[in-house]
């Protein structure tokens, strides 16, 4: 059974029966369902999944004073009378402390998988945002994995809509924000004659971590284009790909080729004809005025056919002016990977004040623009 299935099941034959017996002035003032983390929430969840937070479970978002009225209360209720199992799954859990997460109950800690919360409490303890409605400095810092966890998933109940709407506005991101995501990730292939001649010179290290830094660069581009929002964690890059759409799944099968390809010369050729295609794509959404890939650089050596430089510029001259001006280039997702940094909005979220603070470094003296 899927978890998504389950959860919701979960919710409607013993949560929701619970509030109204003990809290039936909340039956109709919350929101309940599941989303966040989690293969379930993105329904990709198996059996390999079921070892650790999977099982019956669900988010229940209160309003804000009903929260700071009911949550102590609520959270008792469902501790004395949740069950252990639901339908044959877990619904109680234990704390695995090596691990830090909840597995099925061993024994040991018996805890039920139901968050109380309030919607506002969940986006400012989960997206570091005070309101439904980012500014340019916390959409530059919130990473897409983020984005994904709150408008996966789903929403079993929500009479007041105030979840619905929040979930809506964060649906994607904003225009001007995703035009600047495409133009930096662009800017990663000017180096991609570099592999090349890591291999001229023997050194295959260098060529191979090159090539799988292009593809990862190509994987971003296509979400990108795709307007799909980019999994933070591996493990589902190849399975949300291949759902996009069958072009994208052709695409997806050239990228792997690459990565398995013996010859550097033939892996960065399959690299430009995937690079071909994505500006195909952008000519036709008319993102920019028509875009002509020029030669290559001539320190390329012949070892890129193309230069990618005037697709930055045609993105950069739609961009507005304070984008524009920014001197940290793209997207905090897109320079940082540390999934310790970005897992959790109390770290991401001090990032925002390096897009607003200006270099106090000058470079007018002689000799300053070589040093």
């Amino acid at each position: 059974m899927k978890g998504l299935d389950l959860s919701e099941e979960f919710y409607w034959e013993i949560v929701r029966p619970l509030i109204a017996r003990h809290f039936p002035q909340l039956v109709e003032k919350h929101a309940a369902g599941l989303i966040g983390y989690g293969s379930d929430v993105l329904g990709y969840d198996d059996v390999l999944s079921r070892d650790h937070e999977w099982g019956a479970r669900c988010y229940i978002w209160l309003l804000d004073p009903d929260y700071d009225k009911y949550a102590v209360s609520l959270d008792q209720a469902f501790d004395e009378e949740v069950p252990a199992l639901f339908k044959g799954y877990p619904s109680r859990f234990s704390v695995d402390e090596s691990h830090e997460v909840l597995i099925p109950y061993n024994g040991q800690s018996n805890l039920h998988h139901i968050a109380i919360t309030s919607v506002s409490r969940h986006m400012r303890i989960q997206l570091g945002l005070l309101t439904p409605y980012p500014s340019l400095y916390e959409w530059l810092v919130i990473p897409e994995q983020k984005l994904l966890e709150w408008t996966r998933g789903r929403i079993f109940t929500d009479p007041v809509g105030e979840m619905t709407e929040v979930r809506r506005g964060l649906a994607y991101l904003p225009d001007e924000i995703w035009r600047y995501k495409l133009k930096y990730a662009w800017s990663s292939f000017r180096q991609l004659y570099v592999a090349g001649l890591a291999d001229l010179r023997g050194e295959p290290l260098s060529a191979r971590l090159l090539i799988n830094r292009m593809v990862e660069q190509a994987v971003q581009l296509i979400f990108l284009y795709n307007k799909r929002l980019r999994p933070g964690t591996y493990k589902w890059i190849s399975r949300e790909l291949v759902q996009i759409s069958p072009e994208v799944s052709r695409q997806t099968k050239q990228l792997e080729a690459i990565l398995l390809e013996p010859s550097v010369t033939r892996a960065v050729e399959q690299m430009e004809e995937i690079l071909t295609e994505l500006v195909n794509q952008h000519n036709e959404m008319k993102l920019t005025d028509h875009i002509e890939l020029q030669p290559s650089i001539f320190y390329a050596r012949g070892l890129q056919s193309y230069s990618y430089t005037n697709m930055e510029d045609a993105l950069f001259a739609t961009l507005p002016e304070e984008l524009q001006q920014l001197e940290i280039p793209g997207t905090l997702d897109q320079f940082i990977t540390s999934e310790h940094l970005l897992i959790w909005a109390d770290h991401y979220s001090k990032f925002k004040s390096i897009y607003s603070v200006r270099s106090d470094i000058e470079r007018t003296g002689v000799g300053d623009m070589i040093v």
